[in-house]
């Protein structure tokens, strides 16, 4: 949303970012030219009356949401304070079934529910890919197509350039021997434990070392289960890396394991860095990017001996770099921010 956002206010918007609390890894990317405004919440819970004062002094004509956790607050809160002379907009980036079955957040559980029963409120919506769209379609009782699809997108300049660094693990950075690599918070939903047994079965056959960027609750129990499968010399966790782009073009191959997505932001920008993928084919996301296995392999999620047997042709296979950037290509920056410029006009979201 930065990306987009970034985009738009080069585009005459006039754009805050609204943020529950002021933290995180990516507020140097936001333009100087956006506002950004601290609720001061803290916690999500918190939010609905600091964004009702802000709405009240600001009475901006165009809300946009874009988190599951902040749906229900931005919704509640057109629902009850009207916010006269502003309209919602709610952008969609997971799978809502597919989230609630597996989370145990009570907000994430209720999602389905909130989306049947709340999303009226908006006056529009898209979803970040086509099973996203389908999902809430199904929710809300709408016929197929009535959701609009824009894609997430990358900032292929800036992936290009941050590939061309040298990537911070050394596995990496001084290759001996063939690296899997994966990206994604340390949780159930990246399934790490199936990819962590997928590679152990793969190296019984042949040297390959595995790298997973991210951080999560997981971490212990992930490094647990590498010690039990006896691969620890061979997997690394180093967390959270400002600069995957590095590690993606300098890695073998890259490998998405999720039990489900809503887009998998991290194959569009594997695909940027001209890396091979195999990918789970969960839902939503993954099959509409390597269109249907075309730009790089799908196994069902949860295969143990399929994920390995792909990632073991993946390394076999030689790889066209351009053909893969090429694809990523259609996931430009430029490109989606223009799909939402275009959106917000045709529905009379903004002037």
């Amino acid at each position: 949303m930065i990306g987009v956002l970034n985009r738009l206010v080069q585009q005459n918007y006039t754009v805050d970012i609204v943020l529950v609390r002021k933290t995180g890894p990516f507020l140097g990317e936001i333009d100087p030219a956006i506002r950004i405004v601290d609720l001061g919440a803290g916690k999500v819970f918190n939010t609905l009356l600091p964004l009702n004062r802000y709405m009240r002094e600001t009475r901006p004509g165009l809300l946009i949401s874009a988190l599951t956790a902040t749906d229900p607050f931005a919704l509640l809160g057109k629902a009850v304070f009207g916010w006269k002379g502003s309209q919602l907009h709610i952008s969609v980036q997971n799978a809502p079934s597919a989230s609630a079955s597996a989370s145990k957040d009570l907000v994430v559980r209720a999602w389905p529910l909130i989306i049947r029963w709340f999303y009226r409120f908006a006056a529009s919506i898209n979803a970040i890919s086509h099973g996203v769209a389908r999902d809430v379609e199904q929710l809300m009782r709408l016929s197929e197509g009535s959701i609009a699809v824009i894609h997430n997108p990358v900032d292929i300049a800036r992936a290009r350039a941050l590939a061309a660094e040298v990537p911070a693990h050394p596995w990496l950075a001084e290759k001996t021997i063939p690296v899997l690599l994966a990206v994604g918070r340390l949780t159930r939903q990246k399934d790490f434990p199936t990819l962590l047994r997928a590679h152990a079965r793969l190296r019984e056959s042949r040297p390959v070392r595995l790298v997973i960027l991210g951080e999560g609750g997981d971490r212990a129990a992930l490094e647990a289960l590498a010690r039990e499968l006896g691969t620890e010399g061979d997997v690394a966790l180093p967390g959270f890396d400002p600069n995957p782009f590095a590690a993606m073009a300098a890695a073998d191959v890259f490998v998405l394991s999720s039990r489900w997505e809503g887009f998998a932001n991290v194959i569009a920008e594997a695909l940027a860095c001209g890396t091979k993928v195999v990918s789970t084919d969960c839902p939503s996301g993954p099959a509409e990017i390597l269109e249907d296995g075309i730009h790089g392999r799908l196994v069902p999620v949860g295969d143990i001996d399929a994920l390995a047997t792909a990632m073991g042709e993946a390394l076999d296979a030689p790889a066209d770099r351009e053909a893969l950037r090429t694809r990523a290509d259609d996931f430009a920056l430029d490109r989606i921010a223009d799909g939402y410029h275009e959106l917000f006009r045709e529905r009379r979201l903004i002037g």
